[in-house]
């Protein structure tokens, strides 16, 4: 895209997270770390340095404030694989519910992504519940928690038996 940074694809996951932290105009530290946490493995790799991770935070940070969401898009739409899209997607709505607090703007973002890629909707379900599940950790304080229930089965297995 013409006057826009090249982005790679770990910077683009980088800015698409920080989409979401920002579409509510205000980064929350839980929303923050989240960013951070995508990348703290390839510290201890030693792939990245804690430097690189805080530089391309910030650089994610200033590219959202300077490029509006569809430009992003369009400008990365060649660069990523269709792993590494998915990988993008999840990353980005894991960023949306850290907070627990969902913002009109974030999920809209969610759906442009996924649209955009041409994500299956199959997919992006599947995705939702099992994030949502992993991050519902009040399953752990109420026992009369719906998904404590004996008989709770994830949706997307039940999709899947129909579609066999």
């Amino acid at each position: 895209m013409e006057g826009m940074p090249e982005l790679t694809p770990l910077q683009a996951l980088a800015v698409g997270a920080a989409y979401v932290v920002m579409a509510d105009k205000k980064a929350l530290p839980e929303e923050r770390a989240s960013l951070v946490s995508i990348f703290g493995k390839h510290i201890s790799r030693r792939e990245l340095s804690s430097t690189q991770i805080q530089r391309m935070t910030a650089d994610a940070f200033a590219y959202v404030a300077k490029y509006p969401f569809d430009k992003f898009l369009l400008s990365i739409e060649a660069a990523l694989t269709p792993g590494q899209a998915i990988a993008v997607f999840m990353n980005m709505y894991e960023t949306m519910i850290v907070d627990g607090n969902v913002v009109a703007r974030e999920k809209e973002l969610i759906e442009e992504f996924y649209r955009f890629f041409d994500i299956d909707r199959r997919v992006v379900n599947t995705a939702r519940e099992i994030i949502m599940v992993k991050n519902d950790t009040s399953l752990f304080l109420r026992e009369d928690h719906p998904n404590n229930s004996r008989d709770f089965r994830f949706g997307f297995l039940d999709r899947m038996d129909l579609e066999a």
